[in-house]
């Protein structure tokens, strides 16, 4: 992912600055690491001196250039978000059919060559890329294991990429709310994890390389059949001619590389995830005019610039709560500063606002087969407590937007499905056209509506034919779904179930950014009743605030409530309610809940004059009553109202 600096006076161009001098570290690392491989892959074979000397000359030199790859391809490959895909099969699928693949695998292609150049003048085969027969031969015969040795590398550097792309390595795992990471806490604290990460891959690679060389060989020599002739070599295929003490060599070499590449990633990791905070100072507080700066990293969209985003949402979220004092003047500057538009404060709820409302669509989002399991089951639910709830009240009943009953004459309450693009874009202007003519009204009138009669009679249910053929597609419906279960929970299902974990993942893509938006836009509105002098937060910013954190609390309620009919769950996981409670999108909707809560009691004095929405009404409602009741389990507590 790219972070380099676009204009000055952008939030991009200081992130920029921030971040190349926090990643110089990881040049340091890199340094160290390649005089520690260099040395160590030396000492199986002697002249430890000497080692030590070619180490520093040309051996370090050479294993430092193929680390800096690795970093430059993270700074350029890295995201902030999860993956789209649903299943493991659509994962793998995707990220090893894709240019990114391709791109991403040539780096450490590269890399693990480098490495391999530096080791191989330590074996006794390393001129030896043909074999003298003791018989006459008009060509000498190729060295297969020559061959191998340099086949090692690709498939090492092939398998780590596609782990790597598989797996989301190349995420950088923050947390919202977090404004800072200390790397000298965390450098050092993961290393027998990393250590064991790379002794399981090196196993992996050292079974399936030779296996690869067997399928792929004639491949190698048929292709390479004029480079054979123009060496004055044999052309005919090589029997497998590989010793156990190569493949041991191979294998402490690929070791050494994995543990290379495991550490530069997770020093990357380290540096690249410090937060907001250069210091002590604030990244924006680099410019003239901070607030300004801050709000043009957040309306940036750019995918090249994700990280610089979340950064700036980072920040807002720290510059809302934090008691610092430079902090509390950054946010008093939030209150009053202004732009050609006016004040920056409705601006900045802009950009959170839209964050909040993107991620409230894409968890609300069910699809066709997935809306009719949940009316299916909301119909049966309502038939079955509709006794119960008709003797409720219909306000209380439908507190958060997920009562199954709603009013009494409405039909159950499902989540609305997400619109597409298409249906979002404004509607283009009515133009007259043939349809319109009378010969076309008359045609309907004639034609069309008598053939609509008749099929509907034809395809009645009181036709027993229509009825068979109904019964039957319901059978075979049913039996769908059973195979379907059963083939889920095989070792092959493995591949295409829709996990509860892949399925929140890819509907919020980005939860860091979700949580700082509703920590940001909460603590600002809070904080303003002492520190914005002004009033530049009024009344209708309030209503705005908690009409727009209803959603995501609804939203969110409403899938940990009714899971998708697609989401794969065991009948252990059924059971197991600490799973189906605990997902990212149930995080979530604490988060939200809690903000708004803390919104409805700080607020509590002016509710009763705050224009809200009927749910948004009611949940206050809710909020304040649980508060009351909590107050009055205390003494001396002054009850709330609303």
């Amino acid at each position: 992912m790219a972070t380099s600096p676009t204009k000055a006076s952008t939030y991009q161009s200081y992130y920029g600055k921030v971040s190349a001098k926090r990643l110089r570290y990881v040049h340091n690392i890199n340094i160290l690491i390649s005089l520690l491989i260099s040395v160590s892959l030396a000492i199986p074979y002697g002249h430890f001196w000497w080692n030590l000397l070619l180490s520093l000359l040309f051996r370090g030199p050479v294993i430092f250039l193929s680390l800096l790859l690795i970093k430059s391809s993270r700074m350029k490959f890295s995201t902030v978000e999860y993956s789209s895909y649903k299943t493991l099969g659509s994962q793998i699928y995707n990220s090893l059919f894709s240019v990114q693949f391709l791109k991403v695998s040539i780096f450490y292609v590269l890399s693990s060559y480098f490495i391999h150049f530096v080791y191989i003048f330590q074996l006794s085969f390393k001129y030896d890329y043909y074999l003298l027969s003791k018989e006459y031969r008009v060509n000498p015969l190729i060295n297969d294991e020559w061959i191998f040795y340099w086949f090692y590398p690709l498939f090492l550097a092939l398998f780590y990429s596609a782990h790597h792309s598989v797996f989301q390595r190349n995420r950088l795992d923050f947390r919202y709310g977090t404004s800072k990471l200390k790397p000298e806490d965390s450098l050092l604290a993961r290393w027998p994890s990393l250590f064991g990460n790379a002794v399981a891959l090196n196993v992996f690679v050292a079974i399936l390389a030779p296996v690869a060389y067997l399928v792929v060989k004639p491949i190698i020599y048929k292709s390479n059949i004029l480079l054979i002739l123009i060496l004055g070599l044999d052309t005919s295929i090589p029997p497998f001619n590989v010793s156990f003490s190569t493949l041991l060599s191979l294998s402490f070499l690929s070791f050494h590389i994995l543990l290379a590449w495991e550490f530069v990633n997770y020093a990357f990791n380290v540096y690249a995830t410090i937060g907001c905070l250069d210091g002590k100072k604030l990244i924006s507080t680099y410019s003239a005019d901070p607030i300004n700066t801050l709000l043009s990293g957040l309306r940036n969209v750019d995918p090249d610039h994700q990280l610089s985003r979340l950064t700036a949402f980072q920040e807002l979220a720290y510059i809302a709560t934090t008691n610092d004092p430079e902090g509390v003047k950054l946010r008093t500057a939030i209150y009053n500063a202004r732009s050609r538009r006016g004040f920056i404060w409705p601006a900045i709820l802009d950009e959170c606002s839209l964050i909040i409302k993107e991620t409230t669509a894409r968890v609300n989002y069910r699809t066709t087969s997935d809306m009719k399991v949940l009316k299916q089951n909301q119909l049966s639910i309502k038939e079955e407590l509709g006794s119960f709830y008709s003797s409720r009240n219909v306000e209380e009943s439908d507190l958060f937007g997920n009562s199954v009953l709603g009013t009494p004459t409405s039909t159950p309450s499902v989540p609305s499905k997400l619109k597409s693009y298409s249906e979002l874009e404004p509607k283009k202007p009515v133009t007259a056209s043939i349809w319109d003519s009378k010969y076309a009204k008359l045609a309907n009138t004639q034609i069309v509506t008598p053939i609509k009669s008749f099929l509907i009679s034809v395809l009645d249910n009181t036709n027993p034919i229509i009825a068979k053929l109904r019964s039957l597609s319901e059978s075979i419906s049913k039996q769908y779904t059973i195979y379907n279960e059963r083939f889920l929970s095989t070792n092959v299902g493995i591949f295409f179930r829709t996990t509860l974990k892949r399925d929140t993942e890819s509907r919020v893509i980005n939860a860091v950014n979700f949580g700082n938006a509703v920590i940001a836009i909460s603590n600002l509105l809070m904080h303003s009743i002492e520190e914005d002098k002004n009033g530049t937060i009024g009344n209708s910013h309030i209503c705005d605030v908690l009409n727009l954190l209803e959603k995501p609390i609804r939203a969110t309620s409403n899938y940990t409530d009714f899971l998708p009919a697609s989401v794969y769950l065991s009948a252990v996981q059924k059971r197991d309610k600490r799973l189906t409670k605990s997902h990212l999108i149930a995080v979530l909707h604490d988060l939200a809940m809690s903000e708004f809560y803390q919104i409805c009691i700080k607020f509590n004095y002016k509710l009763n004059d705050l224009v809200l929405n009927a749910r948004a009404y009611k949940l206050a409602k809710w909020v304040i009553d649980v508060a009351i009741a909590d107050q009055q389990s205390h003494t001396n507590r002054v009850p709330l109202s609303l």
